[in-house]
């Protein structure tokens, strides 16, 4: 990567901006942020680290919005192969691509993806987050806390998304005041309300489930369990009816 970044300066520029603002989770620091990537491939159209932080951007967004928008899917998927493209032994490009497939229902593809990202970057921590993210999707929790915790030890200042990953996982092994620990620890915790107002209810804090519950009306009014469930892949189906039952005792 080193001897992309010295030959196309500007564009690695634009990209360090992007990369500081995609870190931040609400959507206009996404939006900041695929502005900045969209400047660098305008300096460099091939630039790789731009092409997967834009794939990174429409995911993020996705994630964040909460409506199940099959096209941001599709951009993501697109640049991340661009990214693969332009350049093979770049991690992130597989990275992303990965957690594409995650969301678009091929958990086998996107293990498979994060598996090769792990084995170009050892030490890329936001690829081992991604991998653990994914693990828990694949209903294997216990493994994915190892992974982030390896994600974590790579990475200690760690970026809000690896500490709601550490939650999801925690979450799905039953471990709810330790999800809760985590997100606690987020810099925005904005992102995981729906996390925890599922958490408080099955300590069976109502009081504290409904306060997440109508923070994430604020801000998503139209956001639907059942809707939300059928396009967020779970291997098996305990994991999911789990997450349902949680969300509809915080009120949902």
């Amino acid at each position: 990567m080193r001897d992309s970044f010295e030959g196309n300066s500007a564009a690695y520029h634009s990209y360090l901006l992007g990369l500081r603002d995609v870190k931040r989770l609400s959507l206009p620091d996404i939006r900041r942020s695929r502005k900045a990537f969209r400047e660098a491939l305008q300096h460099s159209a091939h630039f790789a680290p731009a092409l997967s932080g834009l794939s990174r951007t429409f995911l993020v967004e996705w994630l964040l919005t909460a409506r199940g928008d099959s096209e941001l899917l599709g951009l993501a998927e697109d640049y991340a192969n661009r990214a693969i493209v332009a350049d093979p032994s770049l991690a992130a490009g597989f990275r992303e691509l990965g957690v594409a497939k995650l969301y678009l229902g091929d958990i086998d593809e996107s293990v498979l993806a994060l598996k090769l990202a792990e084995e170009l970057g050892p030490h890329y921590a936001d690829g081992i987050a991604s991998y653990a993210d994914t693990l828990v999707h694949a209903s294997r929790p216990a493994d994915a806390l190892a992974k982030i915790e390896r994600a974590i030890s790579l990475n200690p200042l760690s970026p809000t998304d690896y500490l709601w990953t550490a939650a999801g996982a925690n979450f799905a092994l039953g471990h709810y005041a330790e999800a809760l620990e985590q997100i606690s620890a987020m810099d925005d915790r904005t992102p995981a309300d729906r996390l925890s107002a599922a958490c408080w209810a099955m300590l069976g804090d109502t009081k504290n489930a409904r306060l997440y519950m109508r923070k994430v009306r604020e801000i998503y009014p139209d956001f639907d369990v059942d809707k939300w469930l059928s396009v967020v892949p779970f291997k098996e189906q305990w994991q999911k009816e789990q997450y349902r039952e949680a969300l509809r005792r915080a009120g949902f």
